[in-house]
């Protein structure tokens, strides 16, 4: 059978709704796949960013992503091993940040005095008030104003298992979230992430 993964970007994106949600994840498998079998897992290597790096890569920072991802396969009764040793599961790491704008809609003009004179909604002796502008002699409902709003960092981390002897993709998690400015928290973040995608790990065919 082919595989039924979800096609997504490798860019790493996490489109969490309103910048405040916790890491989005999808997993998906090869339903042919025998998972109870595999019992060994090794770390082929990275992409992070666009560029591939080796399995002996020395980065702190990429290696605790690599650390939570082995801390979770060894909870599921997997043993590490070198790629020599022949493992069962080959491991592939993409690492991806793009910023990306908020822009929104609103209907508010910008000031008393901005263009055409005008008032924001509020309420006026406890009754709404409705929005309007002056333009050429006539009261006119402001058109909605779209509002660019700061970028936001946005990261994927999407794990790859592939059967060692067939080199055939077997499962894929992409986990996805907005980054915090603390270095902790994105790690916090990229914990709860990869925690969730290894939950029902191997999965209910």
């Amino acid at each position: 059978m082919n595989i039924r993964f979800l096609i997504v970007s490798l860019a790493l994106g996490l489109l969490a709704v309103g910048g405040c949600a916790g890491p989005r994840v999808i997993t998906d498998f090869d339903p042919s796949a025998e998972f109870p079998a595999f019992r060994t897992f090794a770390f082929s290597g990275m992409t992070d960013r666009g560029y591939e790096v080796g399995p002996s890569d020395n980065s702190p920072l990429r290696g605790r992503i690599k650390e939570m991802v082995d801390e979770q396969l060894a909870a599921k009764g997997l043993r590490q091993v070198s790629v020599e040793d022949h493992p069962d599961l080959l491991v592939h790491l993409f690492f991806g940040v793009k910023d990306k704008q908020r822009v929104q809609s609103t209907g508010m003009t910008p000031g008393l005095y901005g263009p055409g004179y005008g008032w924001g909604p509020g309420y006026y002796y406890g009754r709404p008030v409705t929005t309007y502008e002056y333009h050429d002699g006539e009261w006119e409902r402001p058109k909605p104003r779209d509002v660019t709003t700061p970028e936001d960092h946005e990261g994927t981390l999407i794990v790859d298992l592939a059967e060692s002897l067939k080199k055939k993709l077997v499962w894929r998690a992409v986990i996805r979230a907005v980054l915090e400015d603390s270095l902790e928290k994105n790690f916090e973040i990229a914990n709860k992430g990869v925690a969730k995608a290894f939950k029902d790990y191997p999965p209910d065919k």
